[in-house]
């Protein structure tokens, strides 16, 4: 079986990371030479949107399935079509999205989504809502999830004056930044001065492997996400974690995770006193998480995708 993989816009090809879309391939790669699968990628870039399908069929020749990014103008003829669904939030939460964004998830729906054989969504939660918010078939839609990188699971810990909590600052509202930071003024004096709060930026490699490895704590409560990335790699890294009690962070966290409501800030500084005054349950939550990480890796994934790709060919 020979399989192209379109690299541009990375996160879509790459299972909701940007910076995962290279490690998914040559994973893939390495797991389709020990079947005899070919995979290869390429950029589909200005040529594909002025040409369209005649010049993504002349890049797919020879393969026997295409799979797109949502960079992807449109799907080349006479080869089977997949494509990963990261994200429906454009869908679930217009109001809190770019509208260039959400213009171009609309698009990639339209032009790939609902025309493809088959698709990778990135978590249960990702594929439950493309089946019932875009009108996907079941059959069609397989939950594959994303590999957390290797750095993350032996990282050295960074070291600082004082233990620290990690949150993240996304790039849209719905991280939900602004409820931690009221969440932290709610919590006691004395832990407030015992511990450091401190923010990793929106760019995905301000969350350092070490700078997790290094954290007492991982909160983490956004409103939504297609797959919840920081809970797992923060497992990953062997730290405790709270996170929202909705869309994927229960299914990513399980049992390793403590699950609050993103809405109440209340709920959310108690999650986080409970933690930080309790060294065994977080060290429990730890070990849990560090363990289920392991579902996590890039080369289970390229198994799993290659086993997709396979159906999808022989259907």
């Amino acid at each position: 079986m020979r399989v192209t993989v379109d690299e541009a816009g990375g996160a879509a090809c790459g299972l909701g990371m940007a910076d995962g879309a290279a490690e998914w391939l040559a994973a893939l790669q390495e797991q389709g030479q020990g079947q005899r699968d070919e995979i290869r990628g390429m950029q589909s870039g200005r040529l594909a949107a002025l040409f369209g399908s005649a010049w993504l069929g002349f890049c797919a020749r020879g393969a026997d399935v295409f799979h797109a990014s949502q960079a992807t103008p449109c799907g080349p003829r006479g080869v089977k079509l997949t494509a990963t669904l990261s994200d429906v939030s454009p869908w679930l939460m217009p109001q809190l999205i770019a509208p260039a964004r959400a213009k171009a998830a609309r698009l990639f729906a339209e032009r790939i989504l609902e025309r493809a054989d088959g698709c990778i969504a990135v978590s249960d939660a990702v594929r439950q809502s493309a089946i019932q918010l875009l009108g996907l078939k079941p059959e069609k839609v397989t939950t594959i999830y994303p590999g957390v990188r290797k750095d993350f699971f032996d990282a050295a810990p960074l070291r600082r004056e004082r233990p620290y909590v990690v949150a993240i600052q996304g790039e849209e509202p719905r991280t939900n930044l602004f409820a931690v930071r009221e969440a932290w003024l709610l919590l006691k004096p004395e832990l407030r001065e015992g511990f450091e709060l401190v923010i990793a930026g929106a760019a995905a490699e301000a969350l350092t492997p070490e700078l997790l490895a290094g954290a007492i704590l991982l909160v983490h409560v956004p409103l939504y996400e297609g797959f919840a990335m920081p809970v797992a790699q923060a497992m990953a890294a062997q730290i405790a974690v709270v996170t929202s009690d909705s869309s994927s962070m229960p299914e990513v966290g399980r049992d390793a995770a403590l699950m609050v409501d993103p809405h109440s800030v209340s709920e959310i500084a108690g999650a986080i006193t409970r933690l930080l005054e309790a060294d065994g349950e977080r060290a429990k939550l730890a070990r849990y998480g560090r363990a289920r990480a392991e579902k996590y890796r890039w080369e289970k994934c390229a198994a799993e995708s290659l086993a997709f790709f396979h159906r999808v060919h022989e259907a």
